[in-house]
């Protein structure tokens, strides 16, 4: 499960970064991670996983999967919340392969994905000021070498 995140000033609430990260389902807490941070999203050569992302900010991101096709499979509420997409459903325009899909805010985003080629790639929110500043983390298609930064 993975999170997009907004750190906020305290006390204003105003948010400054925005993150991705992993959402821990049982505490329904997210854990906002930095580029540099252990990779945390490692499937196996020919595996095909589902991503669930849960958008915690106010904001709608485009997010990317390096070298991956998916299909998206639909979105829900955060539970307590609402729908902007309004369908669990994927939207007309979403049917057949993918790279990039749009998670909306206050959601949870699902996608299928088949990881084909060993090795390592990164996943990120495709609006460039928010790539530029932490919302990107790296993923690792297969075993991670053991002299992998940050592990």
């Amino acid at each position: 499960y993975l999170s997009l995140n907004e750190e906020v000033y305290e006390p204003a609430d105003v948010p400054f970064a925005a993150l991705l990260g992993t959402h821990n389902t049982g505490t329904g807490q997210p854990t906002p991670l930095l580029w540099s941070d252990v990779i945390t999203e490692n499937p196996a050569l020919g595996a095909t996983e589902l991503w669930e992302m849960y958008n915690l900010t106010e904001d709608a991101h485009p997010i990317h999967i390096h070298l991956v096709q998916f299909q998206v499979v639909g979105r829900e509420p955060i539970a307590g919340g609402t729908s902007v997409a309004g369908s669990n459903t994927p939207l007309p325009w979403e049917t057949g392969f993918k790279d990039t899909v749009i998670a909306y805010p206050g959601e949870i985003t699902r996608v299928k994905a088949r990881f084909d080629y060993e090795g390592f790639y990164v996943w990120h929110c495709h609006i460039v000021e928010h790539e530029d500043n932490e919302m990107m983390r790296p993923y690792h298609v297969g075993p991670i070498p053991p002299d992998a930064p940050a592990q």
